[in-house]
């Protein structure tokens, strides 16, 4: 019995799995189930396909994506660097204009230094010029000066030794004259008569008479202990001088007691031109130290050229105004009279304290004043530079001593008189000339 009608089929056929007859209406079903199993195979095989292909797809989406972002990352980098090159570019710019205007500035600056390099180069040229020129006239002026001063070199040179042949034969007689004259008279004439004995001292500070018995009786006793008619206690102050004066500034040379003593008792004094002086004492002692001061005789008839330009005033850097000058304003000295102490009168001298000042002529008299304090500090001077080490300190004091007396008789005006009883003129005596 069969049970085809039971469908019992065997699987994958259209067969009937107990008598394996083909049941037709399950061909087609067959057939139609193979077809529809190629069609889902290939559906399948498609959907597969399909599915890679979206895989891929995929794939390249987030190969792409990541590429975007890596595109997007670069585009943020060269959006900043080209940000990053438009400020360098800015700056460049900057410091091209910047550039730009310093080399305007700097091709400016050539052109007017250029110019400047061209006109010095004019002035120095002309200085040079003028260098050349005033340098052979002066050549030429130190020429006749020195011909001038060689002449009057040999001059003096000849009056010296007339001079000193003159002075020979004065000392002679007076030597001769102290000894005939008897020894009651002389020391009544020594004791009576103050110029006599006034004379006498000078005379032996000036060396100009040997000390004899007879000499010795028209002269003081000696007050010292020791005979020696000086004071001790200044002599030592003298020494210590000496000794002193080697190691202290020139400048500062009145701070030792003893020149300090005789800057107040001696050399002020002297330097006190009357009772209205037209220059400071201070100024020309200053330049005396420092052997700035000239003194020298005038040319013939510059009292008269003076009285002349008597409005033009005198450059001098020693002068002191008077009261009624420093309130008008008017500080130059005036021409007319000494320059000193401004009495009318012949003016046979002239001097200044610098190369600046003009010269300014003075009457005999304060001329002795001056040449009176050179010669003191010439004297001081020397001791500081050790050119009297050979002579003892009791002969240096006496020199010392004729000096100072010699600034006492230049300030009372009596040193020409003295000097005329000594057989000395005056005029020769410490020649003017620029104190060494």
């Amino acid at each position: 019995e069969c049970y085809c009608q039971k469908l019992s089929i065997i699987p994958g056929t259209a067969n009937c799995n107990r008598c394996e007859r083909v049941v037709p209406a399950l061909v087609d079903l067959h057939k139609q189930r193979l077809q529809q199993l190629d069609d889902l195979e290939v559906a399948n095989n498609r959907i597969k396909e399909e599915f890679d292909k979206v895989e891929r797809q995929n794939d390249e989406i987030e190969n792409l994506r990541k590429r975007i972002e890596e595109l997007e990352d670069q585009i943020d980098v060269k959006t900043d660097e080209f940000i990053a090159l438009q400020k360098d570019m800015a700056i460049l710019n900057d410091k091209f204009v910047d550039e730009i205007t310093k080399v305007a500035e700097l091709q400016h600056s050539k052109e007017v230094v250029e110019g400047e390099l061209e006109e010095l180069s004019r002035v120095l040229f002309e200085q040079a010029n003028g260098m050349v020129a005033s340098a052979a006239k002066e050549r030429y002026d130190l020429e006749v000066q020195q011909k001038a001063l060689e002449k009057q070199l040999k001059e003096t040179q000849e009056r010296l030794m007339a001079e000193s042949s003159q002075l020979k034969e004065l000392r002679e007689k007076m030597e001769q004259l102290v000894q005939n004259q008897p020894q009651p008279e002389s020391k009544r004439s020594s004791s009576s008569d103050p110029s006599f004995r006034a004379s006498i001292d000078f005379a032996e500070l000036f060396g100009l008479r040997e000390k004899s018995p007879d000499a010795a009786a028209t002269l003081p006793g000696p007050t010292g202990v020791d005979g020696i008619g000086i004071d001790n206690e200044l002599i030592a102050d003298f020494q210590e001088f000496v000794e002193q004066s080697p190691t202290v500034r020139l400048q500062k040379i009145h701070t030792i007691p003893f020149m300090r003593h005789c800057l107040e008792e001696d050399v002020d004094p002297c330097m006190r031109f009357g009772s209205n002086p037209r220059v400071s004492s201070r100024r020309i002692v200053d330049a005396i130290v420092a052997n700035t001061c000239f003194i020298e005789e005038s040319p013939p008839g510059a009292d008269k050229e003076q009285a002349l330009n008597s409005h033009s005033p005198i450059r001098n850097s020693a002068s002191k105004p008077m009261l009624w000058e420093r309130l008008s304003g008017n500080s130059n000295s005036p021409r007319i009279g000494c320059q000193c102490c401004g009495r009318i009168g012949p003016l046979p001298f002239q001097y200044r304290i610098t190369n600046l000042d003009d010269w300014s002529l003075i009457d005999r008299y304060c001329r002795d004043r001056l040449v009176a304090v050179c010669e003191f500090y010439v004297f001081i001077r020397n001791i500081r530079q050790g050119l009297y080490n050979n002579r003892p300190i009791v002969d240096l004091y006496a020199e010392c001593l004729r000096l100072r007396l010699q600034m006492f008789y230049a300030r009372l005006g009596a040193l020409p008189s003295m000097l005329n009883t000594l057989g000395i003129k005056s005029a020769e005596l410490a020649s003017a000339k620029k104190p060494s």
